[in-house]
Formats: C-alpha cells, sequence, structure tokens
C-alpha cells in the first residue's frame, strides 16, 4: 500500500463525496451551535476535521477518571464510545452532503473566509462569491456568477433568517 492510499476504516461513514474545502452545518446533536469543518486529501491524509485544527466537535474525549478500569468494561467503554463518535461523523457527512454549496457558503458567510481554501477574504466581489480570486480564477466571471450568485444569496437568506429568529 502507498502513501497515497488508505485504507478505510471498518464501518466509517464515506467522505469521498464531500469535496476539498470548508464548510459550516449547524451541530447535528445541538442545532443551536454552527459547527466547521475542513475537507482535506493530502498523500498523509484523507479526512473530515473539525475546523479550525484545535476544536472539537461530537461526543467529548472522555476523562481518565470516566474510563473503567476493568480490561473488559473498559473495552466496552471505548466500543461505545468510537461508535458514537461514528454515528455522529455519518450525521455530519449526510449535513454537509444533503446540500455541500450551502454548507460552504454558510462558512464564507460566517466566517468570512473561502469556502474553497480558507483564506479570508479581502475584497467585496470575493466577499458576495464566498470564494477568493485565485480560487476562481480561470473561470468566466459571467458563468461564475450565474453559477453561484443564487447559492450565496440563499445562504445569505437562511443566514438573515436564523439571526431574525434568534433575537
Amino acid at each position: 500500500m502507498t502513501t497515497t492510499q488508505q485504507k478505510p476504516r471498518a464501518n466509517w461513514p464515506d467522505m469521498s463525496p464531500i469535496e476539498e474545502g470548508y464548510y459550516a452545518i449547524p451541530d447535528p446533536d445541538d442545532p443551536d451551535t454552527m459547527t466547521y469543518w475542513r475537507r482535506a486529501v493530502t498523500k498523509k491524509h484523507n479526512s473530515l476535521r473539525a475546523w479550525p485544527a484545535k476544536a472539537w466537535n461530537g461526543p467529548p474525549v472522555p476523562r481518565r477518571s470516566e474510563v473503567p478500569e476493568d480490561r473488559d468494561e473498559r473495552d466496552a467503554f471505548a466500543a461505545a464510545w468510537s461508535e458514537s463518535r461514528r454515528v455522529y461523523a455519518t450525521k455530519v457527512i449526510a449535513a454537509i452532503t444533503a446540500d455541500p454549496d450551502t454548507a460552504r457558503r454558510r462558512f464564507s458567510v460566517l466566517r468570512v473566509r473561502c469556502w474553497s481554501c480558507g483564506r479570508k477574504l479581502r475584497d467585496a466581489i470575493s466577499k458576495t462569491y464566498g470564494i477568493g480570486p485565485e480560487c476562481r480564477g480561470g473561470m468566466d466571471p459571467a458563468t461564475f456568477a450565474r453559477y453561484c450568485t443564487p447559492a450565496v444569496g440563499r445562504a445569505h437568506v437562511e443566514h438573515l433568517a436564523a439571526e431574525d429568529g434568534a433575537e
């Protein structure tokens, strides 16, 4: 097996439908909290991870004092925690794949960062589209505007409706 090939985890949800980039979705277990995710495919990693790097979403990591000392109980505890993590990851992947464009636009709207590379957006056009000039380079501006503007508009409406509902 080469470094570019990854052995899939048993019973772990398939992340292949999710393109590389940044996403924002409501937490599957707490819809009042927005979670941020980064999908990266490199030689060493094929991952969907919480963003920024030190963020943690999902079931909390158990403290050492919570882990049973008996080996059989500890193994059962670890299996149950791992299963809860797998279930959470399945919900996250389902939420992103249900509407990846909205999740990407939501990331850029809420974080003011590019949904493709995660860099900070500086100009008004990039903020409107949710993607920076380097990431959209080479695309015909008229075609890009026809493709992205409606999706960005829907994301803005959803964000504003959520803010209005919270007040």
